[in-house]
């Protein structure tokens, strides 16, 4: 396992250490943007830090194969995505997204699942960037070396339907879903055709827009609160949203708040919701 050289206990770094840091040798900037499925006309950011890398799990490093969307491909597959990014062993990765902060959460927590922990999230991403002056450019950089990043450990922090199924009844694992109460509790239609309306059996609805505020994550002794308030502390918590991108988020607060058995379920509703064999509940009115 790698250790990390970012000073923090949040899994973050602010724009200003990132501008002083921006041309250190084993620096690489990741962007992991991606389109908000749920408001897709949501105003985004535009530009590319200077050297920023395109990391898009949605189309390039994912499991192709797959029925559900940004499905995390094998260990094999990863590693040799990551390699054509040009990151090495001893790279040190700083992630961001354009909406301030909605997928980057994803990036870390793939490459956490890979026993990589040298990699920080952009505090307020490029909304926060810009708004403190620093320049954007219009092109990704290129990588023109391949690197020579392995895959440490597949952690299994990515569950599937069948460990979430078993889930539902254990008293020591709490399954928590990142959408909106309209979509949680059967109210709202799914955005993605073909999606029943509703929630997996004794789960709880903890949004993940009320984890932040513009764009940043909240601090530390807030998410402690928050998820004290949600759960007596489980030994596990398995996080779900749409389809495995803002689960993310949750996972990341929970880590921050200090909880260390953190699972995502990778396939989250547009597995679930699409699966008629698959148990579903609806809160009334």
């Amino acid at each position: 396992m790698t250790n990390s050289v970012f000073d923090n206990t949040d899994f973050q770094v602010d724009c200003t250490w990132l501008k002083q840091h921006l041309d250190d040798t084993n620096l690489v900037v990741l962007d992991a943007s991606m389109d908000n499925p749920v408001n897709k006309s949501k105003d985004q950011s535009c530009g590319v830090i200077p050297g920023a890398i395109r990391f898009d799990f949605s189309k390039h490093i994912v499991d192709v194969s797959a029925a559900s969307p940004n499905t995390m491909p094998s260990a094999h597959v990863f590693e040799d995505k990551i390699q054509q990014l040009g990151i090495n062993q001893d790279s040190h990765l700083v992630v961001y997204d354009k909406q301030g902060l909605f997928s980057a959460a994803r990036a870390w927590f793939m490459f956490k699942t890979m026993g990589f922990d040298n990699v920080a999230i952009l505090r307020g991403g490029l909304p926060a960037w810009q708004q403190q002056g620093f320049d954007v450019v219009e092109s990704y950089a290129i990588p023109t070396v391949k690197g020579n990043f392995k895959v440490q450990q597949d952690k299994q922090l990515f569950v599937d339907k069948h460990y979430v199924l078993n889930a539902i009844n254990n008293d020591d694992i709490q399954i928590v879903d990142a959408r909106g109460y309209g979509r949680f509790s059967g109210q709202e239609a799914e955005p993605r055709e073909g999606m029943r309306s509703g929630h997996i059996p004794n789960s709880l609805n903890l949004h993940y827009a009320s984890l932040l505020e513009q764009g940043e994550l909240l601090n530390k002794a807030t998410l402690k609160q928050i998820f004290n308030e949600l759960v007596p502390a489980p030994k596990e918590f398995i996080f779900s949203c749409g389809s495995g991108v803002t689960a993310c988020i949750l996972a990341l607060a929970a880590e921050v708040a200090g909880f260390d058995n953190v699972k995502v379920y990778d396939g989250s509703w547009s597995e679930w919701g699409k699966d008629k064999l698959l148990p579903i509940d609806t809160v009334s009115n």
